[in-house]
């Protein structure tokens, strides 16, 4: 029942994912972690709503949170390193 209750969540958010309906995809991709808080691909999709969103200091957390689950997370790693490049190019503007 769980996992597939956490599949649909995913399907929900990465659908309003992509129609740039960051607020109610981290709402879902959220009601999921509740669900499985081990589950670093939902941190990874998760930091994308955020990140997607504007805010990079959340997308950061989420990130390393994936990577910290799944060492071998490539995606993760690479989203990971991209907003802390981003992180440090506005605080040096």
């Amino acid at each position: 029942m769980q996992s597939g209750e956490i599949e649909v969540l995913m399907e929900i958010g990465q659908s309003y994912l992509m129609n740039k309906e960051y607020d109610k995809a981290i709402a879902k991709f959220s009601e999921a972690l509740k669900i499985n808080p081990h589950d670093p691909e939902l941190y990874y999709y998760l930091g994308l709503a955020y990140e997607q969103s504007g805010r990079l200091e959340q997308a950061e957390k989420m990130y390393e949170k994936a990577v910290a689950l799944d060492r071998s997370f490539s995606n993760a790693e690479i989203r990971l390193l991209e907003v802390r490049n981003r992180i440090g190019q506005e605080k040096t503007m």
